[in-house]
């Protein structure tokens, strides 16, 4: 008995780009290529996808739509004194926590912070809450945070720090733990459209 040649799927071609995972392959007879966030992200987040001729030719494409993508974020940045680059756009830092994926420690604190809105809170309050053991220790987890999303967005800066990144700083050095203290307006925006507008509550 004769047994017909099973045709083999197209393969899958997996590579990384910057804070992607790009997938390429065969999707109902067209060649496309994806763009998700790369591990140790948690989502599983379209970031774009282009088609071609060719797998490489999918790639190429996808990885040119990606660049424009950043190009056009960066011209849409706010001017800040305190980040020479500008301030990310509320889709460039969404994009940067979905990568990041934050622990559920910060992600909570983030959340409470950003739903003070422009007025802000003390900080000795929300390290209280958020169960860090200082003003200090919450501003290290803040300033990580916010190297973090700078080395996402814009690999080639050098940052003296990742503070204003989180934090809308005023002009002067050092925050004293009485200070009310702001998110990046696109940072909450961000912050609120991934975990919603309510105080998550258990």
């Amino acid at each position: 008995m004769r047994h017909s040649k099973k045709a083999k799927p197209p393969e899958i071609v997996e590579l990384e780009h910057g804070r992607y995972m790009i997938k390429a392959g065969f999707l109902q007879n067209t060649i496309v290529a994806r763009a998700f966030p790369k591990p140790p992200s948690k989502f599983r987040h379209l970031v774009a996808e282009a088609s071609g001729k060719t797998t490489a030719d999918a790639i190429e494409r996808l990885i040119e739509k990606l660049e424009a993508l950043r190009s056009e974020r960066r011209v849409l940045r706010r001017a800040d004194p305190a980040l020479e680059p500008g301030v990310p756009t509320t889709e460039e830092y969404a994009d940067a926590l979905r990568s990041l994926s934050p622990g559920p420690k910060l992600l909570g604190v983030l959340h409470d912070h950003a739903l003070s809105r422009r007025r802000g809170m003390q900080l000795a309050d929300l390290a209280k809450a958020g169960d860090y053991s200082s003003v200090q220790d919450l501003l290290n987890a803040y300033e990580k945070l916010g190297a973090d999303i700078l080395k996402m967005i814009e690999p080639d800066e050098v940052l003296k720090s990742g503070l204003p990144v989180v934090m809308h700083l005023p002009e002067h050095d050092g925050l004293p733990s009485t200070d009310l203290a702001a998110l990046q307006p696109e940072l909450q925006d961000a912050i609120l459209h991934l975990l919603g507008a309510e105080r998550r509550t258990g």
